[in-house]
């Protein structure tokens, strides 16, 4: 893939998303013209005081952290995928996101705000993240196979912890608002969210992008890694931090989506390639794109919010079904 492609697929997908962000501080269940858009914004307008307040306080933090969690989620799947060896491997493989719901599941059983909510469910998320590799290391196996079985078993355990909470739940309130987390939504979303969301997503996101070149030779192995020089243990430590890190905060903030970060990567690898140094950047982007795309039609066509895990799931498995009928194409020749 020549490094002119690369650019030119950047430049577009820096642009759709420049155009969908705009696009989605428009679109809604409340109908604001493009005029009136351009009247408020350009000329500094005050004759709208509702679409106004409708932008600035409901659409435009949402927004921003869907393109926040959409880029997070994305990248995380990218280095996972990478770093394990295993292109079906998704961002909440290490027990973060079941860790994060039980989290959230608790916080919401105790009646705490939705500020201790998210803190809960990052908590949670790191500390599953934590057990997992403890059990890994407790079985003195360092390969990618024993971590993503540790991981398997750290999301039993959640998952049975979570059904307990749900047992316990209060029926008609908590429980109802414990399963509607879980699904994913940005309707609660705020710039104060935003503010704390945005420089541990722009943190680990410039890290992985600065050593994106070292990526593509921790996914080779540990003895192509030796043999270039390059601390395999080190480094493939630091990318799973900063994965975990994407994924527990991205869960806290907005819930349980599925598929965004398995699907991507696959898409932008079909155009790109596997090399890191070109897929990474427009991982970020396009993540960030597909995870807008979901927000507008999870609010544009029903009284109530669609569920994100549910739009994901509709575009994400049809999706996948091609990548993987394409590859089998190739495959066979």
């Amino acid at each position: 893939m020549s490094s002119k492609k690369v650019i030119v697929y950047n430049l577009v997908l820096v642009i759709v998303l420049i155009l969908l962000f705009f696009t989605a501080l428009i679109v809604g269940r409340y109908h604001i013209s493009i005029n009136t858009f351009i009247r408020m914004i350009i000329f500094k307008s005050n004759e709208y005081p509702v679409e106004r307040s409708i932008i600035v306080n409901l659409r435009l933090p949402r927004t921003l952290i869907a393109i926040l969690v959409g880029s997070s989620l994305s990248l995380a799947g990218l280095v996972y995928q990478e770093t394990f060896q295993n292109k079906l491997v998704s961002p909440d493989f290490l027990g973060v996101s079941s860790g994060s719901s039980v989290g959230a599941a608790l916080a919401i059983i105790l009646g705490v705000t939705s500020m201790w909510l998210s803190l809960y469910a990052f908590v949670f998320g790191i500390g599953a993240m934590i057990l997992t590799v403890s059990i890994a290391k407790i079985m003195r196996d360092h390969s990618p196979t024993i971590l993503i079985l540790s991981g398997i078993i750290v999301s039993s355990f959640m998952s049975a912890s979570l059904s307990l909470l749900k047992y316990l739940a209060e029926t008609e309130t908590q429980l109802a608002t414990i399963t509607y987390w879980l699904m994913g939504s940005f309707e609660y979303s705020t710039m104060r969210d935003v503010l704390i969301l945005a420089p541990i997503v722009i943190t680990c996101i410039s890290i992985l992008f600065m050593i994106r070149w070292r990526i593509n030779i921790v996914a080779q192995g540990p003895n192509e890694a030796q043999t270039q020089g390059l601390n395999y243990g080190l480094y493939r430590f630091i990318i799973i931090v900063l994965a975990t890190l994407m994924t527990a905060s991205s869960v806290a903030f907005a819930g349980v989506i599925g598929w965004i970060g398995l699907v991507v990567p696959h898409i932008v690898r079909l155009f790109v390639g596997k090399n890191t140094k070109h897929t990474i950047p427009l991982v970020i982007t396009f993540g960030a794109i597909f995870m807008v795309i979901t927000d507008i039609l999870s609010r544009s066509f029903t009284g109530a919010e669609i569920p994100l895990s549910a739009i994901t799931g509709f575009l994400g498995a049809p999706i996948f079904v091609l990548i993987l009928l394409r590859k089998r194409r190739i495959i066979n020749g």
